[in-house]
């Protein structure tokens, strides 16, 4: 089935997915990223925590509105001496509610006979929460009939376009997109996402944008996104206007670092 790209707004009581022939969303969408480092003697523990305490929450969150989804990942490979070792993601279409909106009321209703004070203390102490970001989606790709995307591993490439040509938009969305398209289309990409950090701002970040490619199955991340399947997503270019727009891609960001995540949970997805 043919990948197109998505946007995602509230139209009353449900979500509508529309599609659409641009690739910026129609609404601002937000995904907030909370880095976490749990100590060797208390991934156990966290785990725990994260998947049999949270996920329910999380699955409640969704069906209240609150937030889109939810994907909780560990670094399966990742820069030396990484600061964190799991990652948990939200999205959501309402910045209002990324500040633990209505969160004491929801652990109360599903756990009723908890301490509150008691349920964070254990949550605290299981790990550490290195820093938080917020990013705003700047376009997603993915099936057609594809909730929100997801892939059991994601490359996360995070890229600076300070210093750039500026075109880092139209290479990644326009030339790129195209042949994300042809990559969904060959089921060698899940899904496909560029997010822009919304979140620390500065001078201090290290990187202002991302992509993340979504996989299905590990050995597809060896499958490059060369010449031959430009050619496929761009036929009215020749491989001179191909090249050509290549260099204007890397001329438009600089690469700061790629990281391999592992799915290791979801909720709110199908």
């Amino acid at each position: 089935m043919k990948s197109l790209i998505f946007t995602f707004f509230l139209t009353l009581l449900f979500l509508n997915v529309q599609t659409v022939h641009s690739q910026s969303p129609a609404a601002p969408l937000y995904i907030k990223v909370d880095y976490m480092k749990a100590s060797p003697e208390m991934i156990s523990e966290y785990l725990e925590v994260e998947q049999q305490l949270w996920k329910p929450i999380h699955e409640e969150r969704y069906n209240q509105g609150i937030i889109l989804g939810w994907s909780f990942y560990s670094v399966f490979v990742g820069e030396p001496n990484v600061p964190y070792n799991y990652i948990a993601v939200n999205f959501f279409d309402d910045f209002e509610k990324i500040d633990y909106f209505r969160l004491n009321d929801l652990v109360r209703e599903i756990y009723p006979d908890k301490d509150l004070n008691e349920f964070y203390d254990r949550t605290r102490a299981s790990r550490e929460v290195v820093r938080t970001e917020i990013w705003q989606v700047n376009g997603i790709i993915q099936e057609e009939n594809q909730y929100l995307p997801t892939g059991k591993y994601i490359t996360k490439n995070f890229f600076d376009a300070r210093g750039g040509s500026g075109e880092h938009n139209e290479m990644e969305l326009d030339f790129w997109g195209k042949i994300h398209e042809v990559r969904v289309d060959q089921e060698i990409l899940n899904s496909w996402g560029m997010y822009s950090l919304y979140y620390p701002a500065g001078d201090a970040r290290h990187y202002t944008y991302s992509t993340v490619d979504y996989y299905d199955n590990l050995g597809d991340l060896t499958i490059g996104a060369g010449i031959d399947l430009a050619r496929i997503a761009h036929p009215d270019l020749d491989d001179d206007e191909i090249n050509s727009l290549f260099s204007r891609t890397a001329a438009s960001r600089s690469l700061f670092k790629t990281e391999i995540w592992k799915l290791e949970d979801r909720a709110g997805h199908d």
